[in-house]
């Protein structure tokens, strides 16, 4: 593959639209892909063991509207807080299905309270 099909591949995959999710109790959310920059931002959010947002922090990077617009900002307290009070089930159907690695790499153990 040239450099030039290679480009045309990746600006169409990150065109790609977002994947529809029925969530228990949502009803239909939309999730996109993480891209490398918030799998990089999530990897760093990670790093920090004690951080107990780090996984709702991962949700809203990939919560958006049927166009790919987050619906929550990572940054914001009070999206992140709405998001961690959620059950667990359900953020891990939506961390799943974005394809990355934030809901991967920040499992709670079996143990974990």
């Amino acid at each position: 593959m040239d450099r030039a099909a290679l480009i045309a591949a990746m600006q169409a995959v990150a065109a790609e639209k977002p994947v529809a999710v029925t969530v228990p109790k949502w009803g239909t959310v939309y999730v996109r892909q993480l891209t490398v920059a918030e799998v990089d931002a999530q990897s760093a959010d990670t790093a920090d063991k004690g951080d107990k947002n780090r996984l709702a922090r991962g949700a809203c990077r990939v919560l958006c509207d049927e166009h790919g617009q987050r619906l929550f900002d990572p940054d914001d307290a009070t999206d992140v807080a709405l998001l961690a009070s959620q059950p667990w089930a359900l953020l891990r159907q939506v961390l799943s299905t974005s394809g990355g690695d934030a809901e991967k790499n920040a499992q709670p153990s079996a143990t974990s309270s």
